[in-house]
């Protein structure tokens, strides 16, 4: 069985892995199959051993809620409900919550946006062990807005399970920008470095002959060894309010970055630390990870609102829609021979996954515009998209 078990799925590099989808697209996309009722938040659905999971937001009680789904029929098995009051100043930002679940070995992560974690039995919905950040690491030390190692947005990185850890981008002098916790007490094992934490979310893979931890902090690109968590390399980033939110790209010896709409850079990591391979301005993401396919690099540049392709190589553009694609943010993922877009325009695109060429094979309405900033999720022949009022899953 297939599984969507994390954030941008299972290698947590936006591609699908044994996709069934048609080889020819219908002229429009079935009724879901089911459909769920959920509150507000940008959390994304993730699937793992035929449930669902996802986080939303009761505005009516102020509460966060968890949910689990089942697959097949679109029955809620479990939720669980906890008060959360937590606002962000900046209204536009969404109540929350916005990080996605993760799901291993039996348990699943969840963080509200006010700093809540639990992990959860999967199946029962049991809390197996629960950590208030805000309380337990931050509130030491105060700035002008907000506290000085908690984002301003609210807390929207997505665990990262590896072995026996559970990481996570927390912030802080008491947790670190990186903390990991024991999977099966909570306990916290280890932290690294004392910047504010970010809004995106850590990978784990091999860069220049060296498996690492690579992470943006608030104010910096690293790379983070995972067994001693010393820090490897370092990349400097400024940006507004450190909206550092692109989830890193790996790509042979090269780490694929963006923040706050400034261009993409490729950095190059060898033995004598890290340099600029190349930038480009013709790529410059903002909310939205892109993807990588063949050698190429493919995402929303927040300036045009195209879809544009450069090649990891040289940072040449090799193409750009000839339309915009995304208002303010896209979900894109590899699907076997199809790059499939997921728009806040409230569409569907199918496109050639071709870096020679852009070939727009199919568009569905799905939403209407402005409503969609969750992370699209495929198994096999299923699409999974939320909504701000609802989770649907259409079977192809």
């Amino acid at each position: 069985m297939s599984n969507w078990p994390q954030w941008r799925g299972p290698q947590r590099n936006g591609v699908a892995e044994g996709t069934k989808l048609p080889a020819s697209w219908p002229a429009a996309l079935p009724k879901p199959k089911w459909r769920v009722p959920l509150g507000i938040g940008y959390s994304s659905p993730v699937i793992a051993d035929g449930v669902v999971f996802i986080q939303s937001r009761d505005t009516k009680v102020s509460q966060e809620v968890c949910h689990a789904i089942d697959d097949k029929t679109g029955k809620m098995l479990w939720t669980h409900a906890y008060l959360s009051t937590f606002a962000p100043p900046d209204p536009t930002a969404g109540k929350g919550p916005n990080s996605t679940p993760t799901v291993d070995r039996g348990q699943v992560y969840m963080l509200g946006l006010g700093g809540i974690l639990h992990c959860f039995a999967a199946r029962t919905g049991k809390i197996i062990w629960k950590h208030d950040l805000a309380k337990e690491f931050w509130g030491v030390e105060k700035e002008e807005i907000g506290d000085k190692w908690f984002p301003v947005c609210g807390a929207t990185s997505s665990a990262l399970a590896v072995g026996e850890e559970v990481i996570l981008s927390v912030g802080g002098k008491k947790a670190g920008s990186l903390a990991a916790f024991d999977r099966a007490t909570g306990k916290l094992l280890w932290k690294a470095l004392d910047d504010r934490s970010s809004y995106a979310s850590p990978v784990l893979g091999e860069v220049a002959g060296t498996q690492q931890l690579v992470a943006f902090t608030g104010k910096r690109m690293v790379g983070i060894h995972p067994k001693t968590h010393a820090l490897l390399w370092e990349y400097p980033v400024t940006c507004l309010y450190e909206q550092t939110i692109v989830t890193p790209l790996l790509w042979r010896n090269r780490v694929l970055i963006s923040h706050e709409a400034k261009p993409i850079v490729a950095l190059e990591l060898g033995a004598g630390g890290q340099k600029v391979a190349w930038q480009s301005a013709e790529l410059s993401p903002y909310l939205s990870t892109p993807v990588i396919v063949k050698d190429h690099v493919i995402g929303l540049d927040a300036r045009s609102r195209r879809i544009v392709c450069i090649d990891c190589e040289n940072g040449k553009m090799i193409w750009s829609s000839p339309n915009r694609m995304g208002k303010n943010f896209a979900s894109l993922v590899v699907a076997g021979e199809s790059l499939l877009v997921l728009s806040d325009l409230g569409e569907l695109y199918v496109i050639a996954a071709d870096p020679s060429m852009f070939k727009l094979l199919k568009t569905y309405k799905v939403a209407e515009p402005g409503t969609i900033w969750s992370q699209l999720a495929i198994v096999e022949n299923r699409l999974y998209i939320r909504d701000q009022t609802g989770l649907s899953c259409y079977a192809l």
